[in-house]
C-alpha cells in the first residue's frame, strides 16, 4: 500500500521549477505585436528558426538602429505589411525588407517580450 501514496506528479516536480518551465515553453508565453518601422534600413539581422513553421527570427538587433528596443533577438517575425512570413526563410524576410526600404513597414513578432 505504500507505492499508491506516491503521486506520479512528484518525481518531475522537482525537475520542472518555475524557472525551467518558462525556458522550456517560450512559446506559450508569446506576445503578439504590432511594429510600424520606419523606412530605410532598419539595422537587424534575421535568422532562420530550427523550427520552421514559426518563421525566421531576429537574430541582431544593431544598436542605434530604429528598431532598437521596439525587437529584440529571437522575436519571430510572422508577418510584414500583414503578409504571412511564417513560412519564409531569412533571405526571404531580408528581401521583403529591401523591396521595402523605401516605405514605412508594418512589422509583427511574436515576442516573450511584454
Amino acid at each position: 500500500s505504500s507505492p499508491p501514496k506516491q503521486p506520479s506528479s512528484s518525481p518531475s516536480s522537482p525537475r520542472s521549477p518555475s524557472s525551467s518551465t518558462s525556458s522550456s515553453t517560450p512559446r506559450s508565453r508569446r506576445i503578439q505585436k504590432e511594429i510600424m518601422a520606419p523606412s530605410g534600413k532598419l539595422g537587424i539581422m534575421v535568422a532562420n528558426t530550427t523550427n520552421a513553421h514559426l518563421g525566421p527570427a531576429v537574430h541582431t538587433v544593431r544598436p542605434g538602429s530604429p528598431m532598437e528596443g521596439l525587437v529584440h533577438v529571437n522575436d519571430i517575425i510572422v508577418a510584414v505589411n500583414d503578409v504571412d512570413t511564417r513560412m519564409y526563410t531569412a533571405e526571404d524576410i531580408t528581401r521583403v525588407m529591401k523591396e521595402t526600404v523605401g516605405e514605412e513597414r508594418k512589422i509583427t513578432v511574436l515576442t516573450a517580450r511584454p
